[in-house]
């Protein structure tokens, strides 16, 4: 009889050692199971610019400035440039498929194709670069035939990290 006192303590103790491991393996398969995201760089301070040239009163070159002035460097295969126009001509264009070596195509573009001008000299700075660091630059040039600014209009450029869908950058500028 005494033997048999001791048993169901025992059986207890090993249930909840058992309990408890099978509970940790649980979590620990859990947390681990999800795959933790890399944040967004992160980026402190950005500026740009909207520098349009006019002869007799209209439009000619229209370049876009966008400064990288603090923080984490973007790849820029990692980037979209969203360019929106919308208030001022309807115009809403994606530059994307990134980094380019002498200039746009088509098929870099989403949206109003025509709005980006696609030259060689359209474009400049990290947009043909693998990054864009603080102290770089990010220029492309707005064709006046589809979207033609006049002093005082602006546009919203953004800059959105597409790994993490998040706008890293964004700038309204007033067309000078």
């Amino acid at each position: 009889m005494k033997d048999e006192k001791a048993v169901s303590p025992v059986v207890g103790i090993m249930l909840m050692i058992a309990i408890t491991i099978v509970l940790g393996v649980t979590l620990i398969f859990f947390a681990t199971a999800f795959e933790i995201e890399e944040p967004a760089p992160f980026v402190a301070h950005s500026s740009g610019e909207l520098i349009s040239h006019h002869v007799d009163g209209l439009a000619k070159d229209q370049f876009v400035y966008i400064y990288h002035n603090g923080g984490d460097p973007i790849n820029v295969s990692d980037i979209e440039i969203m360019v929106n126009a919308t208030e001022v001509s309807g115009n809403q264009a994606v530059i994307f498929d990134l980094p380019v070596e002498n200039s746009l195509g088509k098929e870099n573009i989403e949206g109003e194709s025509e709005m980006i001008d696609k030259s060689p000299d359209g474009i400049a700075g990290a947009i043909k670069e693998p990054e864009f660091s603080t102290g770089e630059l990010i220029m492309f040039r707005i064709n006046s035939g589809s979207c033609s600014l006049e002093k005082g209009d602006q546009i919203t450029v953004k800059i959105i990290h597409t790994p993490t869908n998040t706008i890293v950058i964004e700038e309204t500028l007033t067309a000078s």
